[in-house]
């Protein structure tokens, strides 16, 4: 049964991750993505950047990134190429790029070339800091957009110094996210209107967009947040605490209800009594001296003591796995959320498709090797231009 997307065609003009994570999730909802590699890119999907790790000699950035597509090769750098693209183009509905601003256009695929091709694609580009501004040539990536939105100014132990988060995805993937959202409510307007049109994301602004909470206490309070470990700075307890066999678990009170199920499970009935912690603004400025207590507290009994009493107590909590632990949790095989995927550099687990459609289901699909299907898609094209010339006549 065909996904929702089912007869839209993308031309996936992306390297590293925000774009390709973008366009793997259209072709997860069943558009045709043609995952586009020009000449002497290398096949890491990083744009020419090496790193130490390989899988059959195929990084698996690319892998994992460039699922439920086909792939081609094109210059853009020759006329040919950009002859090309432009008959391909005038077959798709969606334009993807994620270069830095004026490279589109010197490629040939720039807005306005495209949209006098094909006045109702969607056209996206996303950049790290935008088309205008003086850091609009520069480069951006995962890296940069932490130090420069923020973001890494919250993260690290308390009264240490902040640190970059280290799992580089979350700020590429929340921005391929925000890009696939525009791209969809575009569509949904085309249906309207008829015509297509530009979309504009870069990263510094989605990440503000992301940190609207902590944007909008220093706006209220005037305090510079800082890192504060695995802790909230909104509730308490609300953080991660180590218990006797050395394994950590993370509990979250939120209201008074919680807190007194939390007090009977941890059988701390005197910390329930006292005033210091009677509501959560009151815990929350006594948190250090709440989080040394009850770190004593959870030293006593190992973890799975802890999780059969917050269980029975229906206290909020998070026992931290090891990624060999999440890929044979029950849960996680009870919803099916990981997936076993064979490709040409040998058998991944991925994360497949997120969504549950009732009659439109998505798929997952393995990614293709870099031009696998430049013969094919050219065919199409040619078709495409015959049946057109054709119906002119």
């Amino acid at each position: 049964m065909p996904g929702p997307l089912d007869g839209i065609r993308v031309f996936d003009l992306t390297m590293a991750q925000v774009g390709p994570w973008s366009t793997q999730n259209l072709g997860a909802l069943g558009a045709d993505v043609m995952h586009i590699e020009q000449g002497g890119v290398d096949e890491s999907g990083l744009g020419g950047a090496q790193t130490i790790m390989s899988m059959r000699g195929m990084s698996p950035l690319y892998i994992g990134w460039n699922m439920n597509k086909r792939g081609l090769f094109l210059d853009l750098k020759s006329q040919d190429g950009q002859e090309f693209a432009h008959r391909l183009l005038a077959t798709c509905d969606v334009f993807v790029n994620n270069m830095r601003p004026g490279v589109p256009d010197r490629l040939g695929v720039g807005y306005e070339a495209v949209a006098a091709i094909n006045p109702r694609i969607v056209y996206c580009t996303i950049t790290g800091w935008g088309e205008s501004g003086p850091m609009a040539p520069m480069q951006g990536a995962d890296t940069q957009i932490q130090y420069y939105s923020g973001w890494a100014s919250l993260n690290g132990p308390e009264g240490q110094p902040s640190e970059v988060y280290r799992h580089f995805s979350t700020l590429d993937g929340t921005t391929g996210n925000y890009a696939t959202q525009a791209i969809l409510l575009a569509l949904v307007a085309r249906e309207r209107t008829g015509r297509g049109q530009k979309i504009e994301i870069n990263m510094l602004h989605a990440l503000a967009a992301f940190q609207t909470s902590r944007l909008g206490s220093y706006a209220l309070t005037g305090e510079v947040p800082m890192p504060s470990g695995s802790a909230a700075i909104a509730t308490a307890p609300d953080e991660a605490f180590q218990c006797a066999d050395g394994r950590w678990l993370g509990v979250s009170v939120t209201n008074e209800d919680e807190w007194r199920r939390f007090c009977d499970a941890v059988k701390r009935p005197d910390l329930l009594e006292d005033a210091a912690y009677a509501t959560n603004i009151l815990r929350v400025a006594h948190r250090h001296e709440l989080s040394a207590t009850l770190a004593a507290t959870f030293a006593e009994f190992p973890l799975q003591a802890w999780v059969n009493r917050f269980r029975h107590a229906e206290v909020a909590w998070g026992a931290p796995l090891w990624f060999s632990e999440l890929r044979h949790h029950e849960q996680v095989r009870a919803n099916n959320a990981l997936i076993e995927i064979e490709t040409p550099w040998g058998e991944v687990t991925t994360g497949g498709p997120p969504w549950r459609f009732s009659d439109t289901p998505a798929r997952w699909t393995r990614p293709p090797i870099p031009g696998e299907h430049t013969g094919e898609v050219m065919d199409e094209v040619e078709r495409a231009t015959a049946e057109n010339t054709e119906a002119v006549r």
